[in-house]
């Protein structure tokens, strides 16, 4: 029973906090998904999002985007779904200060401290947009992808 109880709960946890995978997106969106051609559905399943998808389609093939903008001109409105890509860079070893040591000489005996200096690894975080797409009419017409 005890178990039971914990696969219930790591089940509700892992369905209330947002993992979001293909399938999932796919069940979500299954309607749309369900109405697409063979060759549409393949292409999502793989990522793969196109000009003329619309917002449900992105939604299927890349997930939930980092962030979001609507741009409001005097004829149209812009929607602009962005997609960033988090990691952090080796920035290399810094000294970091200096830590008491104590050694004892082999010959005497006696003990003595001394001052070992300490190195410490820096990371610095870094976020790119790595892919903005842009909704017009509900559409996709422009997909920006940073190549590198």
């Amino acid at each position: 029973m005890k178990n039971r109880l914990i696969l219930l709960f790591a089940l509700a946890t892992a369905a209330f906090t947002g993992c979001s995978t293909i399938s999932s997106r796919i069940d979500q969106k299954a309607e749309v998904f369900a109405s697409l051609s063979a060759d549409d559905q393949a292409r999502l399943r793989r990522g793969e999002v196109a000009v003329g998808d619309t917002s449900d389609m992105v939604y299927i093939a890349l997930g939930e985007p980092t962030r979001r903008r609507e741009i409001t001109t005097s004829g149209a409105t812009r929607a602009e779904w962005i997609y960033r890509v988090y990691d952090e860079r080796y920035e290399g070893s810094h000294f970091a200060g200096y830590r008491r040591a104590v050694a004892i000489d082999p010959r005497t005996g006696r003990r003595f401290i001394y001052l070992e200096p300490q190195y410490a690894d820096v990371y610095s975080e870094h976020t790119e947009d790595r892919l903005r797409i842009v909704f017009e009419g509900g559409r996709v017409t422009v997909i920006e992808e940073l190549k590198r």
